[in-house]
């Protein structure tokens, strides 16, 4: 039996326990944290950048365990798949290859992944390893054989509107699968309403309006998305927007769009309505 460092242990026992010292992530190798410190941040920062910091740590890989993505339509489903390839960024280049699976149905609506996009967001698409099933059945198939295989960085899951086939039984077994594996799972559900889910964490996400990048091309601002985690075993839930900056790999809080100043002429303020009486048509 291999030997296992004390430090390793102690922290794979704090993530079992559902305590801070394993965190949502708990990788062997971070920084360990007391149980009286942790009770005291969490209560202290009901949700912040920090909580999205520590649930997507920089160059870290996540544990083997499924987190839970929807939007409320097709129509939000770039933000979507632009979280998971934001996070996917954030695990570093040598992470290992990415096993992206749809099914046929939720391909034609929301369209492929586009190569030169996921370069920008740091990913080489060489990484990717692209499945289109039949239909939902095969796609959820295909990512439970995608989890017999090892030293994989991620498998993805893009499932739309079929519900019924993301119950507790199938996420439960997604959960196994990815545990033995020590592979991370991210659950795409586009159009998908919510049921149970044996996820450690559930995230409700949406597209908000990008604000500038000074660093980015003319016309084209950050990556913006509206976060809403609404299920989070290892800590609190509540909602942030946030920016991405592919040139760090980094999320940051979403700053204010600007708006138009006063008028200089005329009060801001609506003035009294009025009620003007027009003549019967004969």
């Amino acid at each position: 039996m291999a030997s296992v460092p004390l430090s390793d242990l102690r922290a794979r026992i704090a993530a079992l326990e559902g305590r801070a010292g394993g965190g949502v992530w708990g990788r062997a190798g971070e920084e360990s944290r007391s149980r009286s410190a942790s009770d005291a941040e969490l209560r202290s920062v009901r949700f912040g950048l920090d909580i999205v910091e520590r649930l997507f740590p920089l160059e870290a890989r996540p544990e083997g365990t499924v987190h839970d993505l929807a939007a409320a339509g097709h129509r939000d489903a770039g933000a979507l798949s632009g979280v998971a390839v934001a996070v996917l960024a954030r695990m570093g280049r040598a992470a290992g290859p990415i096993i992206w699976v749809c099914d046929a149905v939720t391909a034609g609506e929301i369209g492929a992944l586009y190569g030169p996009g996921l370069a920008a967001f740091g990913i080489d698409p060489a990484r990717l390893v692209l499945v289109t099933a039949k239909s939902g059945a095969d796609a959820l198939w295909a990512a439970e054989e995608a989890l017999s295989v090892s030293q994989l960085a991620a498998v993805v899951v893009e499932i739309g509107g079929a519900s019924r086939l993301l119950d507790l039984t199938a996420t439960r077994r997604l959960a196994l699968r990815a545990e033995r594996q020590d592979t991370p799972v991210f659950l795409l559900r586009p159009a998908g309403p919510d049921t149970a889910s044996a996820a450690r964490t559930r995230w409700r996400i949406a597209p908000r309006p990008s604000t500038p990048d000074p660093y980015g091309l003319a016309g084209l601002g950050r990556p913006g998305f509206a976060l809403q985690l609404t299920r989070n075993r290892g800590g609190p839930t509540g909602a942030v927007d946030v920016e991405f900056r592919p040139y760090d790999h980094r999320f940051r809080p979403a700053h204010p769009l600007p708006v138009a100043a006063p008028a200089s002429d005329r009060s801001a303020r609506p003035g009294p309505a009025m009620v003007i009486a027009l003549p019967r048509a004969s």
